[in-house]
């Protein structure tokens, strides 16, 4: 009987050898682009997570009138700002001139007011959100939701002006006369012992 030749058998293993390499080849492939497929997965769903968590936090903004609250601030602090400008630019030396500074002043906190309500509302819409993202868990977010719809939630959101307002009013007549007096107090003190310091390094 004839016999194989001695290259038939080489080839074989040879053979063999690609096939199981190209099957390991295979499965490593396979099992990267799973990984790949898991990460991009989870990246899409985090990606995801954020963006329902920042129209939360919206939501909860726009329950809590943050926009409304923050145009009333602007507008008190305008209307006083007119009023110490207005003071500031009563010379008669104006109006002698025929000059109305009352009008351009008015023109010129429009414009300052409409510039800080822009500014107000991009801080509202972007600042804010992502610093309520990082300090709230999206639960938390949730529960607060859940606590500004409720009629308790509601009626603390209507009453808050009235209550700051209240509280600054109590400051102002009860406790800002004290303070006054006792930093003018500090003051002088600070530049007593100032002035001896002074007259100590002189001698």
């Amino acid at each position: 009987m004839n016999s194989l030749p001695a290259a038939i058998p080489d080839r074989w293993w040879q053979f063999k050898n690609d096939i199981l390499t190209t099957s390991i080849k295979t499965k490593n492939m396979k099992k990267t682009i799973l990984t790949l497929a898991i990460l991009f997965s989870l990246t899409i769903q985090g990606q995801s997570q954020n963006s329902t968590k920042k129209e939360k936090i919206k939501t909860l903004f726009a329950l809590m009138h943050q926009d409304s609250l923050m145009i009333k601030s602007i507008d008190g602090m305008t209307s006083s700002m007119l009023k110490n400008m207005t003071k500031m630019f009563s010379d008669t030396t104006y109006s002698n001139l025929g000059i109305d500074i009352s009008k351009m002043t008015q023109k010129l906190m429009e414009k300052s007011m409409q510039r800080s309500k822009e500014n107000a509302l991009k801080l509202l819409n972007g600042d804010m959100v992502d610093i309520y993202e990082k300090y709230f868990t999206l639960e938390e977010i949730d529960d607060f939701t859940i606590f500004y719809k409720s009629k308790s939630g509601q009626k603390m959101l209507n009453q808050m002006p009235d209550i700051t307002k209240e509280i600054m009013a109590v400051m102002t007549t009860k406790y800002q006369a004290d303070f006054q007096q006792t930093y003018m107090k500090d003051i002088q003190e600070m530049t007593t012992e100032i002035t001896e310091q002074i007259k100590a390094k002189q001698k």
